[in-house]
Order: C-alpha cells, then structure tokens, then sequence
C-alpha cells in the first residue's frame, strides 16, 4: 500500500510555486515592445523613432506647429537594461519624419551620443535645433538649453538666425 498523503503534502509545492512567481527576480521580464512611427536614426547605443499627431497654425505668423510624439530606444544601460523613452517634439515649419531634421553626435564633449532635432525653420531657411544630451549617472537624455545650435539655409552652422 502507498502511504497516505495529507492534505499539507499538496499545499508545500503550490505554495513554493507561488513564492517562486511572485518574486520579480524569478520573473521572466517582458522585453518592451518596438516603438510605432518612422524610424529617423538607427545607431549603435540608440534608436530614434518619431509619429505624427497634429499640425496647426502658429498664431498670426503664417508659419505652421507641427506636434510630433518622438520615442527614443536606448538599446542598452547599465541598470535598466533597454529603456523607452517617449516625449511631445514641437517643430515649427519642420518636418520631424524627415531624418535630416535629426542630428546625432557628442554635443556636450563627454564622449557620449547626444541628439538634436530642428525645431524651427526661419522663413529665410535658417535652422534652429533643440538639443538632448545624455546623462550617464541617471542613464536617461535631459534637455540642454545651453546648448545653442543653429545653421542657415545651406546647413553651415552659424551664431545666430537673421
């Protein structure tokens, strides 16, 4: 005859189980999903991608707002592994689903990729870029105003639009 079982013999495994999958390291994690949009930069540490939501008119100037979601797929961190970054991009009279709107490169001479993106076109062809530098000790991009950046209609960097 086989001995018999008690009632307790079947809660030790369920409850183990139950430990086991309710514990985030055992967890198997979900990588996060492919962004949707237009793929504007595809580099090495990270990925840029960016949709478009709205245009309207820009107050009484005749130039146009164009409102864009932007998604930026850091491809790999020391803490957190692939990260998503999602954020609103405004542009006047620009085109963010063109690629040449973007500019990648070490904007701030610490030896890591920053990116760039226009975010007005004077009515002369003058750019204006808005610049995001990556932090590396909380391992996410910041705005940096203080870094100023525009070229004229032929692309060459200039001091100021006029």
């Amino acid at each position: 005859m086989y001995p018999r079982r008690s009632h307790r013999d079947h809660l030790i495994p369920a409850f183990a189980l139950s430990v086991l999958l309710s514990v985030p390291s055992f967890a198997a994690k979900k990588p996060p999903k492919t962004p949707t949009g237009t793929k504007v930069y595809a580099g090495a540490s990270f990925d840029i991608y960016v949709t478009h939501k709205e245009s309207k008119p820009f107050a009484q100037t005749g130039w146009v707002l164009s409102i864009f979601e932007s998604t930026v797929v850091v491809h790999h961190t020391r803490k957190h592994g692939r990260q998503l970054k999602g954020g609103r991009v405004e542009a006047i009279d620009a085109d963010l689903l063109d690629p040449s709107m973007w500019q990648v490169g070490d904007f701030d001479g610490d030896g890591l990729d920053d990116y760039r993106s226009v975010s007005q076109i004077t009515k002369k062809g003058c750019r204006i870029w808005a610049t995001q530098t990556w932090l590396p000790d909380k391992e996410r991009f910041t705005s940096s105003a203080k870094i100023a950046y525009q070229t004229d209609a032929s692309g060459k960097p200039v001091k100021t639009c006029r």
